[in-house]
């Protein structure tokens, strides 16, 4: 697996709960004295004032709510018939066990009377961290289906690229590289275009229906794609991108370009496209250079999505040029903006 692959926590869950806390917290008195002097409370380290803490039962129960002095003490209070306890904060929890007698002591011998656990993870962490993998773990499923399919070893991908990459310089000559956007013929441009056979256009259309981005339309591009639907490769492939995942974007590429589907081109110059950018802050001139070539290749041989993207590029440049690629992507695929 490669770096940029490896396992990363999502700190997302976890803020949701530090908000959730911070609200709560808001109602406790701010960092400063308590407002009454407490007759028992947890000395914690310096660094700990102003601290949003829960002071619970060893079950969750929570007795308590608070924020820690500017002493880092936190207040806390007995539950008859309960020796332990735990003082919960965002990050950690520590267990702590208090006898019934120590309760009965003043402050300055309380402490020396409880008896205090390892601490570790709060609660609200671990269930930030749980979430959070399982949700990795389905984001890391999900790359290992989207190209998958396709069959292609990495030799083969790299090779396939390699001589599409070596071949441009042929079509940079070609008539057709020369041809105005503004005047292109939108029949003639699509007239290449491998076929879509139903059964794939209906699983392409349940992926848009469903959202292509969700885990249900994903399903069903990939379902396309197993048919054949070479909209629905590409699909994948501008999605692998989101995700920063080059290897599916570059098979899916490969696949494309083996197939006859100009789509490929696009799928490889969105793919260097990034990857540039990644790699230097953005991509370099004769990275970009290359970049609009291809697509270029793509969109006059008549892939939609290519049409699309130089008719973005174009529209300050060339809008002529621009309505031109997007009546002929619309023309032939009506659902190109869905």
């Amino acid at each position: 697996m490669t770096a940029h692959a490896t396992r990363r926590r999502s700190a997302s869950a976890l803020s949701l709960a530090a908000a959730l806390w911070l609200a709560v917290a808001a109602f406790a008195a701010a960092p400063g004295a308590f407002a009454a002097e407490p007759a028992h409370y947890l000395q914690l380290d310096p660094h700990w004032v102003g601290e949003p803490y829960q002071w619970q039962l060893e079950d969750g129960t929570v007795l308590q709510r608070g924020v820690t002095d500017e002493s880092a003490r936190a207040a806390v209070s007995a539950r008859p018939g309960q020796e332990r306890y735990a003082l919960e904060t965002l990050a950690m929890r520590s267990p702590v066990r208090i006898a019934a007698e120590c309760w009965k002591r003043p402050q300055a011998r309380f402490d020396a009377c409880i008896e205090r656990g390892e601490a570790g993870p709060s609660r609200a962490r671990q269930h930030a961290e749980a979430d959070s993998d399982r949700a990795l773990d389905e984001n890391l499923r999900r790359r290992s289906a989207r190209a998958a399919w396709t069959g292609l070893d990495e030799r083969t991908v790299a090779r396939r690229l390699r001589r599409a990459l070596d071949a441009q310089a042929a079509w940079d000559a070609s008539a057709q590289a020369r041809q105005p956007p503004a005047r292109l013929d939108c029949a003639t441009a699509g007239a290449g275009l491998p076929p879509l056979a139903d059964a794939g256009q209906r699983r392409f259309r349940a992926a848009l229906d469903a959202g292509a981005r969700t885990p249900a339309g994903e399903a069903e591009l990939i379902a396309a794609a197993r048919l054949g639907h070479w909209r629905a490769a590409a699909a994948l492939a501008k999605l692998a991108l989101y995700d920063d995942d080059w290897e599916s974007a570059q098979t899916l590429a490969a696949w494309l370009l083996e197939r006859g589907a100009p789509a490929g081109y696009n799928a490889l110059a969105r793919s260097l496209d990034v990857a540039g950018s990644y790699e230097h802050g953005r991509a370099t001139p004769g990275e970009r250079d290359l970049v609009a070539r291809l697509r270029r290749r793509a969109a006059l041989s008549g892939d939609p999505g290519a049409q699309m993207d130089l008719a973005d590029e174009l529209e300050a440049s060339d809008p002529a040029g621009a309505q031109r690629l997007r009546d002929c992507a619309r023309q032939r695929f009506p659902d190109i903006d869905g």
